[in-house]
């Protein structure tokens, strides 16, 4: 049976998910030595800490917010980020927009920008918000109709020109009911502010 080199083994586990992280690497036969030393040659690219890709394998999509979520698991995926990941609007994020405990340490990243909001209640991490299995690994991001609440509440940051765009957009498939957008509305504070824009776009 023909011996795998180093790269061939991380290119086993990039069958898997393009994001290879040093621990699956060090279990298939791949020391950190020669993690370094792949690096250094630009084979492999150092995504994080204790994060690879190789360099010359396909990405599959949004693989800033999944690499943001293995970075930082307490966090979920909003706002902007969200949005291009529904395929919302046309304005694309600069980073990765993520919602974290107002009581967790923000993170310090090198390789990617994160773009931090905060919450003190436990809602905004469970209500609208669904796992996603990217690339092998869960991503939790906002639902639409949470997000577009979310954009609303925090409208000086992605700016009212975008939350009415989204919502334009979404009242436009009204074969889906927006009772959950009510319904997320009112848990964020947001009913009063988002009424008259729903009843001009209706």
């Amino acid at each position: 049976m023909k011996t795998l080199s180093p790269l061939e083994k991380l290119a086993k586990l990039a069958e898997r998910s393009p994001i290879i992280r040093g621990a699956d690497a060090v279990a298939a036969g791949v020391s950190t030595t020669t993690l370094t030393r792949l690096t250094r040659s630009g084979a492999l690219e150092r995504m994080g800490r204790g994060l690879y890709h190789i360099t010359e394998a396909e990405w599959h999509a949004h693989p800033d917010i999944v690499e943001a979520s293995i970075l930082v698991p307490k966090g979920v995926i909003v706002l902007v980020s969200a949005l291009a990941f529904h395929g919302i609007g046309t304005h694309m994020p600069r980073g990765v927009w993520m919602q974290l405990p107002s009581n967790y340490p923000a993170p310090k990243l090198k390789h990617l920008t994160l773009r931090i909001i905060r919450s003190r209640m436990p809602e905004a991490f469970s209500e609208g918000v669904e796992t996603h299995m990217l690339d092998g690994y869960p991503v939790r991001i906002t639902n639409v109709d949470r997000t577009i609440v979310d954009c609303f509440k925090h409208r000086s940051l992605v700016t009212l020109e975008l939350c009415i765009e989204a919502l334009r957009e979404r009242m436009q498939h009204r074969r889906h009911s927006l009772a959950n957008i009510h319904h997320y509305a009112k848990i964020m504070g947001m009913s009063r502010v988002m009424q008259p824009y729903m009843e001009v776009l209706a």
